[in-house]
């Protein structure tokens, strides 16, 4: 006899349903994508013991008459396609007709479903992929399925659970994507007995992004370039993480785990965002279905694109335009009554013990002092049209948010808050800025703008400095020793083991040269495998945060003054390259609410 057999029906269902079904999550996703498919409206999710014990899902969906009812659990048995070009069109969730029949081979299941208008219901009965029961019952219409005791027959695979609230959770998870799916219906999870989580119903994608994500400041974002279409509720960059597991992606409405799509929303951050870490929120990408390929896995959670190199440009560019207006500037809120008309009066003054001491006045810098640290900070040209002052102000006070160049210059400056925040005065609020990221963030533009025209002035140091390095790392400058020029360093290797630093660029001329060069070491060694050139802003952005005012250090209020000014020249202003935030603004009417007024 030959060795090669067909495997026996039940188990090549298990083997089948190790595709499908890895953990509870994975039957409650394919129970409540049926639900979905049948044009359910509201679905309730009851899970017991994490989901091993009891999975129910229940819909007011359309509903099976008798003989689809049990048909269902049949393999390959599906309403939802007809031939292989519907692959390529496809609008449901499901479609392999794989689920139930998965499931049912791991499980036992009862399935109970009334389709409309009938007037009465059938009951379906599988245990471990046996042969199916049925017979008529009363209940409402749409269905119900109940899953109990999971992996009963395959104890090896029960055991590699994980704890009831690990497993509780990756549920959870899957209701989640399944509301940010789809706005308009209703979702609820029980577990045990009681109340878990619910999404109500809504009419946009923007209020499920706020339901979903309690709490976070969510900006719309949302763009077009041909057929596609993107709309993303992205929070600001201070609020990532590392690992994209607060990002959720969804295609043609559909929930998918794609690294690189992830990576094309993260990169919208721009410099914004470290490589491995990745914004909190949620992304709707719409294209022509037949443009991408959702028939890739058997849980249906990958897909493939046409062009996918021209898609995640697409994302990345489009989404970088609209958050760059997002998340430039704090939101000015609109004044509300003559709070914003107040005359703007100073309400700091010098430290009396510094000046009684004989100390130095915190506002006052010997005169050629100020011009040098101001050319540093920002000395232009030109400087920008401030708007109006809140004491002669008319009813339209301040420049609108994106449409004025002069924001931050239009701003009152009042006095540095330990020697590390700029507290300002606005038309309607108080502002209060981080002096180094605010400082980073000009140094970060003008650096990367030079380096783009590979003009970044540069400072000679009257003496060499000498770095010791590894071999490797001074082999590693060798060999890029064009990049490292392009960025205003000029570096020659002093033996195997050293360096020595003759010029660096004039807007670091505040850090060490030794800081500089292991600064450029490390970044270059991030980079090896990449194109410079995809890689400048980070080394550009870490030799600006180790080359600007940094916290502790005394601002004359010349320095400050050009500093708020510099602000309006650059983009992105309203986050250091890093993702710290510059600006936190305190509205006057939330300090007339805080006192009582």
């Amino acid at each position: 006899m030959g060795r090669i057999r067909v495997l026996p029906p039940d188990l090549a269902n298990q083997i089948a349903a190790g595709e499908v079904v890895e953990r509870p999550a994975s039957v409650v996703k394919e129970l409540v994508e049926n639900a979905l498919d049948a044009g359910a409206t509201r679905i309730k999710v009851e899970i017991e013991h994490g989901g091993t014990d009891l999975i129910r899902v229940s819909d007011d969906g359309a509903g099976m008459d008798p003989e689809d009812g049990a048909l269902a659990f049949a393999r390959h048995a599906t309403s939802k396609i007809h031939d292989k070009d519907d692959l390529f069109s496809l609008r449901t969730f499901g479609f392999r007709g794989e689920a139930l029949p998965s499931i049912a081979s791991v499980a036992k299941v009862k399935l109970v479903t009334r389709a409309r208008g009938r007037s009465e219901a059938t009951e379906v009965i599988v245990e471990g992929g046996g042969a199916a029961r049925t017979r008529a019952t009363g209940a409402a219409e749409g269905t119900t399925v109940d899953v109990r005791e999971l992996f009963y027959n395959l104890p090896a695979r029960r055991k590699f659970l994980k704890s009831i609230g690990t497993e509780s959770a990756h549920v959870s998870e899957v209701l989640l994507l399944a509301a940010l799916a789809r706005p308009d219906v209703s979702l609820f999870l029980l577990r045990d007995g009681r109340p878990a989580r619910e999404w109500l119903r809504v009419a946009t994608r923007k209020e499920r992004a706020a339901q979903a994500f309690e709490g976070e400041r969510l900006e719309p974002c949302a763009g077009e370039r041909g057929l596609l279409k993107i709309e993303a509720h992205l929070a600001p960059p201070e609020r990532a993480r590392a690992g994209a597991v607060g990002l959720h992606l969804l295609v043609n409405g559909r929930p998918v785990r794609d690294r690189a799509l992830a990576r094309a929303v993260a990169q919208a951050y721009g410099s914004v965002l470290e490589p491995g870490r990745y914004p909190v929120g949620v992304a709707y990408v719409d294209i022509p279905s037949e443009q991408v390929d959702v028939n890739v896995h058997p849980q249906k959670a990958e897909v493939r694109f046409a062009d996918a190199r021209a898609l995640y440009d697409a994302v990345t560019r489009e989404l970088h335009e609209a958050m760059s207006k997002a998340f430039s500037l704090p939101s000015l809120g609109a004044p509300r009554g003559w709070s914003a008309m107040r005359p703007a009066t100073p309400i700091l003054t010098p430290i009396p013990s510094q000046v009684d001491a004989g100390g130095p006045d915190p506002w006052r810098l010997e005169p050629e002092v100020v011009q040098a640290r101001v050319a540093t900070l920002g000395e232009r040209t030109s400087l920008p049209s401030t708007t109006s002052s809140a004491s002669d102000a008319g009813p339209a006070t301040g420049p609108a948010l994106f449409e004025s160049s002069g924001f931050y210059a239009s701003l009152e400056f009042l006095g540095q808050l330990r020697t590390m925040f700029l507290l300002c005065n606005g038309v309607d609020g108080i502002y209060v800025l981080d002096q180094h990221a605010a400082a980073e963030r000009v140094a970060f533009h003008r650096l990367r703008r030079a380096f783009a025209a590979r003009s970044i002035a540069t400072q000679r140091l009257l003496i060499a400095d000498v770095v010791e390095l590894l071999p490797a790392e001074v082999a590693t400058l060798e060999e890029r020793a064009d990049d490292v020029a392009a960025l205003g360093v000029d570096i020659r290797a002093v033996g195997a083991s050293a360096v020595a630093v003759h010029a660096v660029p004039a807007l670091l001329s505040r850090a060490k040269p030794e800081r500089i060069v292991r600064d450029l070491v490390a970044e270059l060694g991030r980079a090896a495998r990449r194109p410079f050139g995809d890689a400048a802003d980070l080394v550009i952005a870490t030799m600006a945060c180790h080359g600007s005012i940094r916290a502790g250090d005394l601002l004359s209020r010349e320095e400050a003054t050009a500093l708020l000014r510099s602000l309006d020249d650059i983009d992105f202003a309203g986050h250091c390259p890093h993702g710290r935030p510059v600006v936190t603004r305190i509205g006057y009417d939330e300090l007339e609410r805080r006192v009582g007024r």
